[in-house]
């Protein structure tokens, strides 16, 4: 079995008016692959039952380097600094790459 590579792994919890938002954020900091999952749940704001998009959730999975993800928090700490709701999970995960690493 080929070595696990050690990542970053980015859960993004926001609303689902502000999922294209995020995206382009995302997009913005160099992220090409990313994972929409729609969400339902309870939380500060009540519940959400996913009716409409303004009471509906996505999450937002995202695996990166550390050194991206230094710079993607900073704009999404700048989207939460400007109001937008939106919960930030960082995990450290190692996943098996898809290709085999290059032999020294």
């Amino acid at each position: 079995m080929r070595p696990l590579e050690h990542k970053k792994l980015l859960t993004l919890i926001t609303s689902g008016d502000l999922q294209r938002l995020v995206v382009e954020t995302l997009r913005g900091c160099g992220v090409g692959g990313y994972t929409v999952v729609p969400a339902t749940g309870a939380g500060s704001n009540g519940l959400q039952m996913g009716f409409f998009d303004c009471d509906s959730n996505v999450v937002i999975y995202v695996i990166m380097s550390e050194e991206r993800l230094q710079r993607t928090l900073e704009e999404i700490d700048r989207l939460m600094r400007g109001g937008y709701r939106i919960k930030a999970l960082v995990s450290d995960i190692a996943i098996l790459p898809r290709k085999p690493q290059a032999k020294a």
